[in-house]
């Protein structure tokens, strides 16, 4: 069953081709029946070598005019598998990150405990990835809209920014 949902376009495009043969052959046994067709079975199944041949290519249109509108969809159905990745990966950041960085800071922030100065430095380092974290979620969640709403060229643009961001970013850590 999967298999006829996933290449639904394409069946549709056989299924039209299938029509568009069993048309061909009506006309045929209605317009020539006192040419070469003798039954309208004849005329499905075992037609005059030029009829096949036309039918054929109508098959074969109907086929192509199916795998490219499959084509076309599954573009369709990648880009909004990619948003919703997108979008599910931002949501498992979100919550972990904002309790990462409310613990960082109840830690750094407490009176009663003071850290010396390894706990500091380790501190300091968590709430920075935290940090980058939540940041990072914010930006792919800027580019899933971008990917949403179909601008392509500017979710690119956005994508090539993250990247950049992050080198830049990896470059003022060391």
């Amino acid at each position: 069953m999967n298999f006829f949902r996933c290449y639904k376009e394409i069946w549709f495009g056989f299924a039209l081709g299938a029509m568009m043969w069993l048309v061909d052959a009506v006309m045929h046994t209605e317009i020539g029946a006192d040419v070469h067709a003798e039954s309208l079975w004849t005329e499905i199944f075992a037609p005059h070598p030029t009829a096949l041949i036309f039918r054929g290519f109508y098959l074969v249109i109907a086929l192509a005019f199916g795998v490219f509108l499959w084509r076309t969809n599954w573009r369709e159905r990648q880009l909004q598998a990619l948003e919703q990745a997108v979008i599910a990966f931002q949501r498992q950041l979100d919550a972990p990150a904002l309790r990462i960085l409310g613990a960082v800071r109840g830690l750094q922030n407490r009176n009663s405990v003071r850290l010396d100065e390894t706990a500091e430095k380790f501190a300091a380092e968590i709430n920075m990835d935290a940090t980058l974290i939540d940041e990072l979620a914010k930006k792919y969640l800027e580019f899933s809209r971008l990917v949403q709403a179909g601008e392509t060229a500017r979710a690119i643009e956005t994508l090539n920014s993250i990247e950049s961001w992050l080198e830049k970013r990896k470059s003022i850590a060391k």
